[in-house]
C-alpha cells in the first residue's frame, strides 16, 4: 500500500499548494461480481484535478471483499481485493460519459482450513476496465464497467476464485 499512501499524499499536497478548489474527491459502494463465482462489495474513492487532463484523468483506490457479498451467512471462501487505478473519462461536458481505466492492486482468499495452505491464496492485481458513468444533476455519479483481470488464477497457476471476467457497479457522492 506504499503506492497508495504516496498518491493520496501527493493529491494531500496539491490542495494545499492552492488547487484546493479543482481537486474534486468522490467516495462511494462498490459491487463487483466476477463472471461465474462470487458477488463482491465494498468501499471506493477517486480524485481528480482540474488541471490533471483537464479533469479526465481519475485515480482511485477500493476495497471489496466476498465477506460484503456471497460470503454472508454461507460457507462462500472469503476473498479480500485491494485496488488501485487510473480512469480516463471522455465526453466531460455529457452527463453519460464513457470511460476506460488500468488497474491493480493485491488478491488474497482465506479458505480458512491448513488442507488448503499448499493452493496459492494470494495475487498482485492487473485488469482492464471499461464502462459507462452518469452524472445526475445532484452531483451524484453512478458507473457501469466490465472488467478483465490479467492475473487470474487457475487453482495451480494464482488463486482458483480469482476469475477472469468481472462487473462492477459503482455508486459515488462528491466530498469537494
Amino acid at each position: 500500500m506504499r503506492i497508495g499512501t504516496f498518491l493520496v499524499l501527493i493529491l494531500l499536497k496539491m490542495s494545499s499548494q492552492g488547487f484546493a478548489q479543482q481537486t474534486h474527491i468522490d467516495i462511494g459502494l462498490r459491487s463487483q461480481k466476477s463472471f461465474g463465482l462470487y458477488l463482491e462489495n465494498g468501499l471506493v474513492a477517486h480524485f481528480s484535478n482540474d488541471s490533471i487532463l483537464n479533469n479526465r484523468l481519475h485515480f482511485g483506490l477500493g476495497y471489496v471483499s466476498s465477506r460484503f457479498g456471497s460470503a454472508i451467512g454461507s460457507n462462500a471462501i472469503k476473498q479480500d481485493n485491494f485496488q488501485l487505478w487510473l480512469a480516463y473519462y471522455f465526453k466531460k461536458d455529457h452527463a453519460l460519459q464513457p470511460f476506460f481505466s488500468l488497474g491493480t492492486g493485491y488478491f488474497t482468499a482465506d479458505y480458512e482450513l491448513d488442507d488448503f495452505d499448499a493452493l496459492d491464496h494470494n495475487a498482485l492485481l492487473l485488469s482492464l476496465n471499461a464502462g459507462l458513468q452518469y452524472n445526475f444533476p445532484s452531483q451524484v455519479k453512478i458507473n457501469l464497467g466490465l472488467g478483465y483481470n490479467l492475473t487470474a488464477g487457475d487453482g495451480q497457476d494464482g488463486p482458483g476464485t480469482l476469475y477472469p471476467v468481472f462487473a462492477q457497479f459503482n455508486f459515488f457522492y462528491p466530498l469537494k
